[in-house]
């Protein structure tokens, strides 16, 4: 039969071996004397050995407890160790939260939300990993990272998920192309004509824009980049999509324009994480700090 050590009667003659005393030890490891000396003779009973040479005058260690309390101190400081990093590792945990967002949400409306985050948890540091929906979608897949934010329609079904707000994408023109002219909404038929700048396969923009359309554009330029995809089409080099909310600044300066489309192009803000497992608290903090965000900007 394998015997275990006693962790707390190790710690118990260590402090003998200091304190000089059992009583003293027993003060220090919190319990009464009687029970000290019990649980101090149930150990010599089970390994058949001395520890203590016991006196009026105090209790000195024999030869053998010298060398237990010698084997003790490494183990216990071992143990200590691993309780100080475990309860280290759980309040980082506790405290952190890593996140990866698709590009629309990460550069326009994450920082706000994570602004939200910090003045509520101060503690928290947030990790963010920029990447398109689908490299979202892995990342939280694989435990990479505890929570994502995707702007596809098309959400995988093995993860969880819970829906915070809604964008829309507008199809944006130079001044001079002359789609910039058009008053009446391009129909599908004529936008299925066109050839467009637009973000990579696996981008929750070109998802969405491939569905509403109902086929695969033709594409001219393509690039990861809103910014390289706004400034192409602010050169003339055809027509981009992207979010209401990427171009709003350059509409309103004249740089772009904004097609009218026969085309339901709104889209849903959705945090997704691994199914079955439980948000850390600063992760479910973001999921409803998102959500009030987005419920405030509509009724705005």
């Amino acid at each position: 039969m394998t015997r275990d050590v006693d962790v707390q009667t190790l710690r118990l003659l260590v402090a003998v071996a200091e304190r000089g005393s059992i009583g003293a030890a027993a003060r220090e490891n919190e319990m009464t004397q009687p029970a000290a000396s019990a649980r101090l003779r149930e150990f010599e009973a089970r390994w058949r050995i001395s520890v203590l040479d016991r006196s009026p005058g105090g209790s000195r260690l024999t030869e053998d407890g010298e060398a237990v309390v010698s084997w003790a101190r490494t183990l216990l400081h071992e143990i200590d160790t691993v309780r100080s990093s475990l309860l280290a590792l759980g309040e980082e945990r506790r405290a952190g939260v890593s996140v990866a967002a698709s590009l629309t949400i990460a550069e326009l409306i994450l920082p706000r939300w994570l602004a939200e985050l910090r003045a509520r948890r101060p503690q928290v540091s947030p990790r963010l990993f920029v990447v398109n929906s689908d490299t979202v979608a892995a990342k939280v897949r694989g435990d990479e990272v505890d929570l994502g934010f995707v702007e596809t329609t098309d959400v995988p079904g093995d993860l969880a998920r819970q829906v915070v707000g809604h964008d829309t994408l507008a199809v944006v023109v130079a001044p001079g192309h002359p789609w910039a002219r058009r008053r009446t909404p391009l129909t599908r038929a004529e936008l299925q004509a066109g050839a467009y700048v637009l973000r990579e396969p696996g981008s929750g923009t070109r998802s969405t824009f491939e569905a509403a359309l109902r086929q695969q554009p033709r594409v001219v330029l393509e690039a990861s980049s809103t910014s390289a995809l706004v400034g192409a089409a602010a050169a003339g080099v055809g027509p981009a999509v992207v979010s209401r909310r990427a171009v709003a600044a350059d509409v309103e300066q004249g740089r772009l324009v904004i097609v009218p489309a026969a085309l339901d192009m709104r889209r849903p803000l959705t945090a997704i994480w691994r199914r079955g497992r439980r948000l850390p608290d600063a992760a479910s903090d973001l999921v409803l700090i998102a959500t009030e965000a987005s419920r405030l900007d509509s009724l705005g």
